[in-house]
């Protein structure tokens, strides 16, 4: 497999430009002092700044909205759909990216029971949707949100409306390019700092980032370049229909495809984790927390209380089990989501 040709390809796919890339590639070494500092034998660190996208509050979802964009304006799109919890980051992205792009956006969010905290329906990223001037419908816990959204949508086509639903999370084939495209960048980041990722850890959610890098690490493999694993940190658990390796894998031999690429996308390289969900999906624990602190105090950066600060306890539960060794170079991917941490305050207080 040629890797300039798969490249060219993806640049070659329909997008509107959204983000300003590179997002920043740094060294984290005051986390890896204060993990050292434990008598831990720690990996040099590296952390991708997704979170400092330039839309709405920042975060990896506008890779792949600018791929879902693309194809709803080709399809003639009036109006913008599209569903998550009260705190999700994606559908701030897509509020912010909406009012960007001039188009309506109408959110379908699903409460919590119990709530997050007194205001979790008022503050932090929900509050950034009404800010930006999404419709936001809330829907009450255990109902349907994905049928309210599609009600909705056929009310609109009947209005003459040409409604497009974005899949929850941006995880559609196009979305999974965005992905692809990051994980080229940060390769490209990794080796002007004068090295190559022996692993690369991320959050998955509803799977197409984790989806995309998986697509770019086995097509590097398959290019005869190195094998970089994929440690991936589930923050869905249980609350999600579809398990976190079969939805990865449907999405990343999506993108696969979607890119005319030889065979399919092997699961080799992916090392998945399921044990750092805690409670369940947007529920905190004691990890998590520890996690999001640890960072913020070493490295003066904030992670979120629904995925990075899930998937960086994973990591961290590694790097004290001694995954990794003190020459190797692991690089965690932040994708976003600081304004849900103010819907869970009290447990930081």
């Amino acid at each position: 497999m040629d890797i300039m040709e798969l490249r060219t390809r993806l640049e070659e796919a329909p997008r509107i430009p959204l983000g300003v890339w590179p997002t920043p590639f740094m060294p984290m070494d005051g986390l890896r002092a204060r993990l050292s500092a434990e008598g831990i034998e720690c990996p040099r660190l590296w952390i991708k700044r997704e979170d400092m996208t330039p839309l709405g509050a920042g975060g990896n979802k506008i890779r792949k909205l600018e791929h879902v964009l693309a194809k709803a304006r080709a399809e003639g799109t009036d109006v913008l759909l599209n569903t998550g919890e009260v705190q999700s980051n994606q559908v701030v992205q897509t509020a912010a990216s909406a009012a960007h792009l001039g188009i309506p956006c109408e959110l379908f969010l699903g409460r919590t029971d119990p709530p997050l905290s007194e205001d979790d329906q008022e503050t932090g990223n929900i509050l950034l949707c009404r800010i930006l001037g999404a419709q936001v419908h809330l829907v009450p816990p255990g109902a349907d949100r994905g049928a309210a959204m599609c009600r909705r949508a056929e009310e609109l086509r009947a209005e003459g409306r040409h409604p497009y639903i974005i899949p929850r999370g941006s995880s559609t084939a196009e979305g999974a390019l965005g992905s692809l495209r990051c994980f080229f960048e940060l390769l490209d980041q990794a080796q002007a700092s004068g090295f190559t990722p022996d692993a690369i850890a991320v959050t998955v959610g509803s799977s197409g980032t984790t989806a995309g890098f998986l697509a770019g690490a086995h097509a590097l493999a398959l290019s005869g370049g190195p094998d970089i694993p994929l440690y991936a940190f589930d923050t869905f658990g249980t609350d999600y229909p579809v398990q976190a390796r079969e939805r990865i894998m449907a999405h990343a031999e999506e993108c696969w495809a979607s890119l005319a690429l030889p065979g399919i996308c092997g699961e080799r390289l992916l090392r998945l984790s399921c044990d750092f969900v805690g409670p369940g999906y947007s529920r905190p624990y004691p990890g998590m927390i520890e996690a999001v602190r640890l960072v913020a105090q070493s490295e003066g950066i904030v992670l979120d209380p629904n995925y990075t600060g899930k998937s960086m306890a994973g990591l961290l539960d590694a790097i004290r089990k001694g995954v990794f060794t003190a020459d190797q170079h692991v690089v965690y991917l932040h994708t976003g989501g600081l304004p849900a941490l103010f819907a869970m305050r009290r447990h930081f207080a």
